[in-house]
Order: structure tokens, then sequence, then C-alpha cells
């Protein structure tokens, strides 16, 4: 089992499984018509984001991506049979300490507001907080305020996964 930073070659399997989350599964069509395709994806991965994923064996099991201009970690998603192992959390540092490195004080996110679905409870234990509740959940995390202390769920740059 690896993390590893995402690659051009991994475009076409981190799109199949996003298709094949459990609560929120987005197919390659849905995920067009939100204007995210292979193409749009390797672009800002060559700009804007950095994004890791979790490996088992060669397979992708799991990944994340993150905005380093606007501090936003724009997806998660770890394979329904992978979840509860840690992935999710190993993915959601690596992005985190790379959006620490580039600068961002405070972090940011939307998912669900449907309370019941994993993530509400999952980024709670990792240090976010509900900034905003409507239709959809916003959270936040701020940036450790000393040098040295590190909030939780955050660990020093990870830029050299």
């Amino acid at each position: 089992m690896s993390v590893r930073l995402i690659e051009s070659k991994d475009l076409k399997e981190i799109f199949d499984l996003c298709a094949a989350t459990r609560e929120n599964p987005l197919s390659r069509e849905e995920l067009r018509k939100m204007g995210i395709t292979e193409e749009s994806t390797e672009e800002v991965l060559r700009t804007t984001h950095r994004g890791w994923l979790f490996e088992e064996e060669g397979r992708i099991v799991g990944f994340a991506i993150g905005d380093g201009k606007t501090g936003e970690l724009s997806v998660i998603a770890v394979l329904p049979e992978f979840e509860g192992r840690g992935i999710g959390s190993r993915l959601l540092a690596a992005v985190e300490g790379w959006l620490i490195s580039q600068g961002k004080e405070e972090l940011w996110l939307w998912t669900s507001s449907d309370r019941k679905k994993r993530a509400f409870a999952f980024y709670l234990k990792h240090g976010w907080t509900v900034s905003e509740s409507n239709a959809d959940i916003i959270y936040m995390k701020k940036k450790p305020n000393q040098v040295g202390q590190t909030a939780p769920g955050l660990r020093p740059s990870v830029s050299d996964l």
C-alpha cells in the first residue's frame, strides 16, 4: 500500500473510482456536466491543483485533490471495500499539508448537509468545523497558529510524497 502523487496516466482509473463510491457516486457524464473531465483535471493538476492517490497492489483505491489557489479540498474518494482503513485520513492529511505549504491560512470544502453520511463525522473528526449549512455544508479549517503546532489532522508539508 502506498500514497503517491496523481499522474496523467491515473486519470481514467480515478474517474472510474468516482462512479464506484458508496455515498456520492458520480458518473463520467455527471462529472462532464459539472465541467470536470479527464482533460480538465489533467490541466488543473499541472497548474493550480495537486492530488494524491492510494494504491494497493497496483490498484487505485482512493484519491484526494486540493486547489492550491483557493485552499479548497476539491475531492476525496475511497472505494467502499477500503473504507475504515485510514486511507481517507492519510489522503486528507496529504492535501491539507500541501495546502498549508502553499500559504493557505484557511482551508475549506463543501459536502452534503446529510448528517447521516460518513463525510459529516469524518471532517469533524479531523478538526474541520461547520461554517455554513444549507443544502450543502461548508467546512473550514484554520492553519495552526504557532510554528511546530499541528492542528488535528494536519501534518507538516507532504509535498515530497
